[in-house]
């Protein structure tokens, strides 16, 4: 067994190491330096990495820097990249364990839309000497990824499933601006928290804009096929994601609070024990509780400046239930046609991932420092607006 590469873990040292892996130079708008050496000065005495963490976060920065100078170089050759229109995306918003990802990929199933499966967002620059129509290199590493997952780390799969050849979130191209949650989420970072949690998030919605343009354009253009996007960061920018696409759809999945918490930070103890063997589950939990309930704020401030009628509220129990009448509602408000093909889609996509496809797994609120009281009081207004809560 050979032994893993001594990863350069300054932002010099990992920019030095993606120019040499991609033989270009040229980085284009800077600005992303700033997130990134926030990111890597918060790392050492906080993150305490494992040999895979640090395979992980060093070597999946330097892949978003490759990436990086790739669009650089293609935009340089292919201006016309930046004419793509990205119209009327449907995006699914929600707090994390809503039936956000159940949603995004039933919708994904249908012929006439635009994908966010997880080997173009996790590479969306072509490799080197990849024949245009055969992405097979970005799809061995995402199966790569996909298949160490699934052999080492069973409870993340269990709990969000990545899957190479399956939708997943925007927050991977987001990733790229290094000023998105998911580092922090990955590799707890309490200063690079701060910085993202008061930094502009427009040039991280721009970045989001230019990579899905780029995608767009390597897959011969739009053709009348809206793009299915979800992340739950959307909470935390709705009056940023609605200034970058005008025109999206937007769909709203909401449950009670009291399961959405502990979930959420159940899964994130998971992917943070993939790189570390120190984990602490109170610190994720008080973590992740500040998180939601200052994005739940922000979310609500905005939300009261929109027409009553700007989002589809859907809840958990409808998307559980009843995902093709959650469609046809979707398809309603985007005056799309629920085509037999797309029907049908639909219903296989959905028989193909019964519930724990992946495996079972359990979670204790109390580990995570929640009580009943605590959740309640905290986010009393938006469980009041917006959840239907079920009967004890």
């Amino acid at each position: 067994m050979t032994e893993a590469a001594v990863m350069p873990k300054t932002v010099d040292g990992l920019l030095a190491a993606a120019c040499a892996a991609s033989g270009l130079e040229d980085y284009g708008d800077r600005h992303f330096l700033t997130g990134l050496g926030h990111f890597i000065d918060a790392l050492p005495g906080n993150a305490h990495l494992n040999a895979l963490g640090e395979q992980m976060v060093y070597g999946g920065v330097i892949n978003q820097l490759v990436n990086r100078l790739r669009y650089v170089r293609d935009v340089k050759r292919h201006p016309q990249i930046l004419d793509q229109k990205i119209v009327q995306p449907i995006i699914v918003l929600g707090l994390p364990r809503t039936g956000t990802s159940k949603l995004q990929r039933v919708l994904s199933a249908d012929p006439q839309v635009q994908r966010m499966d997880y080997w173009r967002v996790t590479n969306p620059a072509p490799f080197p000497d990849e024949e245009p129509g055969n992405p097979k290199g970005r799809i061995e590493a995402a199966l790569a990824v996909e298949q160490m997952l699934t052999a080492q780390f069973p409870g993340w799969m269990a709990r969000h499933p990545t899957e190479a050849l399956e939708p997943d979130e925007e927050l991977h191209l987001m990733h790229g601006s290094f000023e998105c949650m998911i580092s922090w989420l990955f590799a707890r970072t309490p200063g690079y928290y701060d910085y993202i949690s008061r930094c502009d998030q427009r040039p991280m919605y721009r970045h989001l804009h230019a990579q899905m343009q780029y995608l767009q354009w390597q897959d011969g253009g739009a053709r009348g096929r809206p793009w299915i996007m979800k992340s739950p960061v959307h909470i935390n920018a709705l009056d940023v994601l609605l200034e970058t696409f005008p025109d999206a759809v937007l769909v709203h999945c909401h449950r009670d609070l009291q399961k959405v918490l502990p979930s959420f930070a159940s899964l994130i103890e998971e992917a943070r024990k993939i790189g570390s063997d120190q984990v602490d589950p109170r610190v994720v939990g008080n973590e992740m509780f500040d998180y939601w309930a200052t994005a739940l704020d922000r979310y609500l401030i905005v939300r009261d400046t929109l027409p009553t009628d700007r989002i589809l509220d859907v809840q958990f129990e409808e998307v559980v239930g009843d995902i093709v009448g959650v469609i046809r509602r979707i398809f309603g408000r985007a005056g799309r046609v629920l085509t037999p093909q797309a029907l049908a889609a639909f219903k296989a996509c959905e028989a193909s991932r019964p519930e724990h496809h992946w495996g079972t797994y359990t979670y204790s609120a109390a580990s995570y420092g929640y009580t009943p009281q605590r959740i309640d009081e905290r986010f009393a207004e938006y469980r009041r607006r917006f959840v239907a809560c079920s009967p004890p």
